[in-house]
């Protein structure tokens, strides 16, 4: 199964951990991201070691891990559906280069955002495990 991962998953990952981090190393899974992503990550940092109660180290080693599961792309791989996303979400710029590479990839952006899921691009993290299960099972 692959899902276009979302800023506010990765986020909820580091900060909450839990099973979570389970789903996101079933071997089942592909992860793309947007290369900014990664960026935008790292430029949060300190709200993330202040939220999460990790260590410096500790978010370093995590981040490497959790980088390691993700293929980060660059935008020069999804522009040409950068159009096609603006017009999709109209004023809602932030999810532009997420639906971008949704549309590029073919596959849905495990995300908490209500608008990308009743837009039918989002796909819950419930969803995806229900799903892993079935392709286990079947």
């Amino acid at each position: 199964m692959d899902v276009v991962l979302d800023s506010n998953v990765l986020f909820r990952i580091l900060i909450s951990q839990g099973d979570i981090i389970d789903l996101l190393f079933h071997p089942q899974l592909i992860i793309y991201a947007p290369k900014r992503l990664q960026e935008e990550f790292l430029n949060n940092r300190q709200e993330i070691l202040s939220k999460s109660h990790i260590s410096q180290r500790e978010f370093n080693t995590l981040c490497a891990v959790l980088f390691s599961r993700i293929i980060f792309v660059p935008l020069e791989e999804y522009t040409q559906f950068l159009p096609q996303a603006k017009t999709i979400l109209q004023a809602h710029e932030k999810d532009e280069d997420f639906v971008a590479l949704t549309l590029l990839k073919h596959c849905k952006i495990w995300s908490y955002e209500t608008r990308l899921l009743d837009l039918g691009f989002g796909i819950l993290t419930k969803q995806i495990s229900n799903d892993l299960l079935m392709e286990h099972i079947g």
